[in-house]
């Protein structure tokens, strides 16, 4: 049989979620390709690129590279390309790598940040809707603090030391949090005081967050962020952008060199050709199947829509949000009925498809906003349940490698106290000052193999096996190598010995200094420093394959 295309246009959240969901079901049915087209090698994690841009984080923490996320999906082959147009009569995706013949198509292209046509946004201001712009907020808040901080004239300096946010929507009061964070870091760095970095919070409106219906927790974001030093301007209408600062309606302005414009989302604007009926925002519009719709009304059967893409209201739900569950959703339905089409299924509406399950608005890694499943809550436990959403998408793309390396970035390798531990378990702030403690653990084991430990001689069982795993632990942790399955094993060996000999504040020592040292002790002079990348390179390329800065498995087959 002649092998069928899908082709999803767009790594996005809805792109990656409809090529996951119909490669399981689809495997095993080698007659049918998906094929994932983008421009970039990897996916994008938009929703966390505030934290990029203030330097939380590294910029690889919300890239995933396709490789790596469907390396074992066979059935799907990745292009990273362009897309030019689509031929709707020849069912064919023009690209940047030669036409591409679909059977069935998707577009989930991601949207752009929208200016409204605000004169100078572009020439002198930032957006934040894609990984470029992030590291160029990024570099630019970095060079403009620090020369700030050289600045002799009073009025130069204050112009280049404020930071300024227009648009309190969820990405704006996002950054603006993580803003706040890094403004302490620069502080130090530039040895100014924190008040004199000013950030700066403008919104058209008379309150912020207006997505939110609940209006308690928008208060409380605001609070939050007033009592941390924002200057929170409502009713702030900007009319231009000049390299000097932002003009504003009344004729007032605000001196700045630092200003990020995330004031509103639309489509790309390279799909308005393509030749569909468009809604709010230059999105494609979609019947209740997610077919993209002719100007007509009547639906292209063999073309869907999802993500930014996406212009669709639900009669219970209201209009499909720009959220990752927004384009789970639509993905979710749109993967079902191509599936029906295809008679491996049935066919789905959007109301069927439709999962909410809430919200986090992260006010910096400290402080959080969220209504989940029915409960409105604010603080700690709301930014672990941001947390708890991201990592949530990671399983249902199933992607093991992402909810590790995520948990990481945010829990274990923060800088500067920057997760909602406040730094406390973070190894790049304790791992140091835990090798002494792995040190002497080590001696421990050793000592208590060889029967050399005196009065605690008795609380161990000391023949056979066990000496052995005494020996190993004990050599392996003072060498700091493999640190956490020996950590794991000291405990499980002090445990064995608790339940044969009875009780002693001994074990509660070892048991605790056990797990003290897990937190990657060996990467402090030990020999884990070199072992554990040796061993992810090995495993990892194993199992994910090796990641390139472009693909393009179709080469033989255009």
């Amino acid at each position: 049989m002649t092998e069928k295309n899908i082709v999803i246009v767009g790594a996005g959240f809805g792109g990656v979620f409809a090529a996951k969901t119909l490669s399981k079901k689809l495997k095993g049915h080698k007659d049918y390709n998906i094929i994932l087209i983008d421009k970039h090698s990897y996916f994008t994690y938009m929703t966390e690129l505030h934290e990029v841009a203030s330097q939380r984080v590294k910029p690889k923490h919300v890239q995933e590279d396709l490789e790596h996320l469907f390396y074992q999906n066979k059935n799907v082959k990745l292009l990273t390309a362009e897309v030019n147009g689509i031929d709707k009569n020849a069912k064919t995706v023009s690209t940047t790598e030669g036409d591409i013949p679909y059977e069935k198509l998707v577009l989930a292209v991601g949207g752009q940040s929208n200016d409204f046509g605000t004169p100078g946004v572009k020439e002198h201001g930032f957006e934040l809707w894609s990984m470029e712009e992030s590291l160029a907020i990024r570099s630019h808040i970095e060079h403009t603090i620090g020369q700030g901080a050289a600045e002799l004239d009073p009025a130069k300096r204050e112009q280049m030391l404020t930071i300024a946010v227009v648009g309190s929507g969820f990405t704006g009061a996002e950054l603006m949090g993580e803003f706040i964070e890094q403004r302490k870091v620069l502080a130090q760095t530039y040895k100014l005081s924190e008040s004199e970095i000013k950030l700066v919070l403008l919104e058209a409106s008379p309150s912020i967050l207006n997505m939110l219906k609940d209006r308690k927790l928008a208060d409380k974001a605001f609070k939050y962020m007033e009592n941390n030093g924002v200057d929170i301007r409502l009713g702030a209408r900007v009319t231009g952008v000049t390299k000097d600062g932002v003009v504003f309606a009344d004729g007032s302005t605000l001196p700045t060199k630092s200003l990020i414009w995330t004031a509103g989302v639309k489509a790309k604007s390279f799909i308005s050709d393509w030749g569909f009926k468009y809604g709010r925002g230059g999105r494609i519009e979609a019947d209740d199947y997610m077919h993209a719709t002719k100007d007509d009304d009547t639906p292209e059967k063999d073309i869907y829509v999802a993500g930014d893409t996406l212009s669709y209201v639900d009669d219970k739900t209201g209009p499909v949000p720009q959220t990752v569950e927004g384009a789970e959703s639509a993905a979710r339905a749109a993967a079902a009925n191509i599936l029906a089409d295809l008679g491996f299924g049935k066919s789905k509406s959007f109301a069927e498809a439709v999962k909410y399950h809430g919200f986090a608005v992260s006010i910096g890694s400290h402080y959080t906003v969220a209504s989940l499943m029915g409960l409105n809550f604010s603080g700690f436990f709301a930014s672990i349940a941001k947390h708890g959403i991201n990592l949530f998408f990671y399983s249902q793309i199933r992607s093991a490698y992402s909810i590790f390396h995520y948990l990481m970035d945010e829990f274990f390798r923060t800088e500067n106290g920057r997760n909602p531990f406040k730094g406390s378990i973070s190894r790049l702030g304790n791992v140091l000052w835990s090798t002494p403690l792995r040190l002497f653990l080590g001696v421990f084991w050793i000592m208590a193999a060889l029967g050399n430990i005196g009065s605690l001689n008795d609380l161990f069982w000391q023949h056979g096996l066990a000496s052995f795993l005494e020996i190993i632990t004990g050599a392996g942790l003072f060498l700091g190598l493999l640190t956490w399955p020996l950590g794991l094993l000291s405990i499980v060996l002090t445990i064995v010995a608790w339940s044969t000999n009875g009780f002693d504040m001994t074990h509660w020592f070892i048991i605790l200094s056990s797990l003290a040292v897990m937190n990657g002790s060996g990467r402090g002079f030990g020999l884990d420093f070199y072992v554990v990348p040796f061993l992810q390179k090995i495993f990892g390329g194993l199992w994910y394959g090796k990641a390139k800065s472009t693909y393009n498995e179709l080469e033989n087959k255009l």
